[in-house]
């Protein structure tokens, strides 16, 4: 859901193009099945939300494995490569080949000191921390954090404020002196929002929240119900770019980097709260100041316009498929944050612009509109980041509809397909793979670029990531994602699955961050994504949270220890007249360091959860109602030790000891040890062959013997056994045999 950075690469200059012609797509067999199905129209809302059958094929492309491996074996080895990490690292370059290899700038921005644009800086930032969220692997968080000090370091304007555009590549600004474009400062939040949600590092996080306050104390106009575009190298003048008017990325990208991605990660409730209303505001302006109107006919309402200024001119900037297929996600996404559900009403008018963005004959999307709004008068085929962002509005569409609407699937497998097919890279000459800029309006050339200051790290990553989590809802399974939370908020800190929200989670922490001292990966598995309860509307009068009873099965022992698995079943209830319950939190933290930590939300008033391994667990539970009321956190101990105690010391064969005459011999020195729950009692017996009072001595687990003389010089058997119980109730019996006999001549 991010925008192509039109700002930066106007003229869309082609750079190295060659012939390249595409000999129709091969779908997949399931693909054409499932196309012959009765449809409906894409787009439309189809009623309450229910999960994917579990029993429906779904095709190849839409799994969930396709896309992390898109992610793994057409993305990554271009931007694993050290030339992409630059020098020193985190010192990113715009402009690479299809090799990944450095190349100066494209001919229309080139010049002497190969620049790096901002926008492009930030890009690569959020694209590194969004790879550590799909594989876990720590280096990519080390990438993200040099972006972020190289643009500290060198892109802050240490005299007037804000953020030069450009940079060169040792770091100084292009201009001092040049404008600083809202597009620019937004894009930040890709960075700053993207590694914060990986690592919640407060530091990042007041990066995050500056980027907001300056955006709106300099850039937005509350009296005219606008954005500017840019301002003077000052902060102090308007500068209109593009225009005239706003541009629709003024409002897109703020909504997307800045407040969708992160107003439910923020620390301070009164931070989420703004963040939540600056999204609102975007919203109303961008619906208000570029939505066509419909004045000549009221069907040709849902389109929107690049500038604000602009209206009616189909040619102007911004003024495409790709950025009407964004703000209809964007309105959407919103949408689904605020109980009265304000634009509930466009929907009909993203159906429609679906309808004429999509190609279906050719399973692509269509650039733009062109002269008017007659029927057929599209420029076909689009740039890349256009593709990802129809993929990623329809998979937004299937994840908050539940999968109800077959066509919607369809036409989306189609589409992924496709882009696969056409966009990505997969000539052997050129193992670095990434995808290609652009499929020309004729269908059989192609920009071959790969990277430029409109194109790095941000489209495809997100697309790949939207799709995986579309992917595994599709096919019913977890969508499983890393974090890399401080230790104290590795159980606590909230997780969600990038925008979406999740019905339930399951988070384990499963090792220390090699590269970030304090810091634990956390394994977050999320569930149901899209389908959470929303808060209802109008709100009732309910500031009482709910409360939670847990049923332990079976009880503990008198010591407080368990043999065996236990299970806990938790029960929230809500007053009467209340909202509801929405979710139980439960909190398993084992003090003794056996196995990992981990927590688990489950919608609804009830959550069940077995303890199945050895450890000495705090769990901590509570649960929150649907207008978040929380009850205070409960806890409860379980400890469970499955493993029996040792005994050690008892006779070893062969034990045979040719003592003096009436002596006492020691046998075994008998010891019981648990490691876990700890030794409750040993108990030794010993038994002989033949037996005589007085015979033997036991003092704790040392067992002592009378030699004796024996007529047959054979002497006798002692048996010894020990019973070990340890405080869970595990019990170890262990036995051996010793023979003491004596020399008929006295003994030797």
């Amino acid at each position: 859901m991010s925008v192509s950075g039109a700002a930066h690469d106007r003229s869309n200059a082609r750079g190295r193009i060659r012939r390249w012609r595409v000999h129709g797509l091969a779908l997949v067999a399931v693909i054409a099945a499932l196309a012959m199905r009765p449809t409906s129209p894409a787009g439309a809302d189809t009623g309450d939300p229910v999960s994917a059958p579990a029993s429906a094929a779904v095709p190849d492309v839409l799994t969930g494995d396709t896309w992390l491996r898109h992610h793994r074996e057409d993305l990554m080895p271009y931007w694993d490569q050290p030339a992409a990490l630059g020098d020193p690292v985190g010192n990113f370059p715009s402009f690479r080949d299809r090799n990944g290899d450095l190349i100066p700038a494209s001919p229309d921005t080139q010049d002497s000191s190969d620049p790096r644009a901002l926008s492009t800086l930030a890009r690569q930032v959020y694209g590194y921390s969004l790879s550590f969220m799909l594989t876990g692997q720590d280096r990519y968080l080390t990438y993200a954090k040099a972006g972020l000090d190289w643009i500290d370091a060198h892109a802050k304007d240490p005299v007037y404020g804000g953020y030069y555009g450009d940079l060169n590549a040792d770091g100084s600004p292009v201009n001092p002196q040049g404008k600083k474009d809202l597009f620019d400062l937004a894009s930040l939040g890709l960075a700053y929002g993207m590694y914060f949600n990986v690592t919640r590092d407060p530091a990042v996080e007041n990066e995050l929240l500056a980027v907001r306050d300056l955006i709106f104390d300099k850039y937005y106009d509350p009296a005219q119900h606008r954005m500017k575009d840019s301002l003077t190298y000052d902060l102090s003048t308007e500068v209109d770019t593009g225009g005239p008017g706003e541009n629709i990325t003024d409002l897109l990208i703020p909504a997307t980097a800045v407040s969708l991605s992160n107003w439910a990660l923020l620390s301070d409730p009164a931070r989420q709260t703004q963040f939540k209303n600056d999204l609102r505001e975007l919203v109303s302006i961008l619906i208000a100041n570029h939505k066509n109107d419909g004045a000549t006919n009221p069907n040709n309402r849902f389109y929107f316009w690049g500038p604000s200024g602009r209206f009616g001119s189909f040619s102007s900037l911004e003024t495409d498929f790709g950025h009407n297929l964004l703000s209809y996600a964007v309105i959407y996404d919103a949408n689904h944050l605020f109980p009265d559900r304000p634009w509930d009403g466009l929907s009909d008018d993203r159906a429609r612009l679906l309808s004429h963005a999509w190609d279906g004959a050719a399973s692509r999307w269509n650039e733009r509109i062109v002269r008017s709004f007659a029927t057929g008068n599209v420029e076909p085929d689009s740039g890349w980041w256009m593709h990802d962002e129809g993929d990623q509005l329809l998979a937004t569409l299937d994840l908050s509809e539940g999968f109800t609407n077959t066509a919607q699937i369809d036409q989306l497998a189609r589409s992924a397909q496709t882009f696969l097919d056409i966009y990505v890279d997969r000539d052997p000459a050129y193992p670095a793979r990434e995808t290609f800029a652009r499929i020309d309006n004729v269908g059989d050339q192609t920009d071959l670029r790969k990277t430029f200051a409109g194109k790095n790290m941000d489209h495809n990553f997100e697309h790949a990531l939207i799709m995986y989590l579309h992917g595994q809802a599709l096919e019913g399974k977890p969508a499983t994602l890393y974090y890399a939370f401080p230790a104290d908020q590795a159980l606590t800190a909230v997780a969600e699955p990038y925008w979406f929200n999740s019905a339930g989670q399951t988070r384990t922490v499963t090792r220390d961050v090699s590269t970030l001292a304090g810091h634990k990966v956390v394994e977050v598995s999320f569930t149901g994504i899209g389908q959470a309860a929303g808060e209802p509307y109008p709100a009732p009068n309910d500031t009482t949270a709910p409360t939670t009873t847990v049923t332990r099965s079976p009880d503990a022992n008198q010591a407080g220890w368990n043999d065996g698995p236990v299970t806990l079943d938790l029960n929230a209830t809500d007053d009467p007249g209340g909202v509801g319950v929405k979710e139980v939190h439960v909190l398993m933290d084992d003090q003794a360091g056996l196995t990992p930590d981990r927590a688990v939300i489950e919608p609804g008033a009830h959550a069940t959860v077995t303890l199945s391994s050895e450890g000495d667990y705090d769990v901590s539970y509570y649960a929150v109602d649907l207008l978040g009321n929380r009850e205070p956190v409960q806890t409860t101990r379980v400890r469970v030790d499955r493993t029996p105690p040792t005994v050690s010391g008892l006779p070893e064969q062969p034990c045979a000891i040719w003592p003096p005459n009436d002596r006492m011999v020691t046998i075994a020195h008998v010891v019981g040890a648990d490691a876990l729950s700890g030794l409750a009692d040993l108990t030794v017996d010993v038994t002989a062959d033949e037996p005589d009072a007085g015979d033997v001595l036991v003092d704790g687990g040392t067992v002592q013997v009378r030699a004796f003389r024996d007529d047959e010089g054979d002497g006798r058997v002692y048996t010894v056994t020990a019973t070990a119980t340890d405080a869970a109730g595990n019990v170890t019996v262990g036995q051996g045999t010793c023979t003491v006999p004596h020399d008929q001549r006295g003994g030797h």
